[in-house]
């Protein structure tokens, strides 16, 4: 093998485990939605976001806040609806949500089976069977979701919602607003409306 394969194939290794690790790096959501039955999203038009969103708890408006109500205007906006005019009612109110919970989480019980064969003076043939009788790997990790519910003003009824469920890891706590952007896009990758 020549001095240049081996600086190759040692690049290509290091670029494939770079991917690998990225990939495993990254955080990964599980994208949820719902629509009202016999609701026509594309018969509304305007739009604006509730004055006290469920992710204002304290009173004044969050950075979650405002990044989640820039991120969903993007994607209001390249499905065809625009904001109300200052006065005017919307047609739909938008509230936002965000909720953490711990689980616990860990390997259950091992269980194992295996068959042989063996000869000899005497062959024969066997199999075995295993339970190991406790828990590998208990970890406590916390679970974020965020919900996004589109409310119909006139009737004050959902009318579509969409919730993403993921691990809050470090990443998306140094970085809360990619974390937020990127949980919109995908939320709004399910809504029926499709982008322009």
């Amino acid at each position: 093998m020549t001095t240049r394969n081996a600086r190759s194939i040692t690049r290509l290794a290091t670029l494939i485990g770079l991917a690998l690790l990225l990939a495993a790096c990254a955080t990964r959501y599980d994208i949820r939605s719902q629509a009202a039955a016999n609701a026509n999203l594309a018969s509304y038009h305007t739009y604006a976001f509730m004055a006290k969103p469920g992710t204002d708890k304290d009173g004044y408006k969050t950075l979650a806040t405002q990044t989640l109500e820039r991120a969903v205007n993007r994607e209001m906006y390249a499905r065809g609806y625009t904001p109300a005019a200052a006065g005017s009612e919307p047609d739909l109110v938008i509230n936002f949500n965000i909720k953490e919970k711990d689980k616990v989480e860990g390997d259950g019980p091992g269980v194992g089976y295996g068959w042989g064969v063996g000869y000899g003076r005497h062959w024969g043939y066997g199999c075995g069977f295993g339970l190991d009788d406790y828990y590998n790997n208990i970890q406590t990790v916390t679970e974020g979701s965020l919900i996004i519910d589109l409310v119909d003003r006139v009737r004050n009824e959902v009318v579509w919602s969409g919730m993403a469920v993921g691990q809050v890891t470090k990443s998306s706590l140094e970085h809360p607003d990619e974390t937020l952007d990127r949980s919109v896009a995908e939320i709004f990758a399910r809504y029926p409306v499709k982008a322009r």
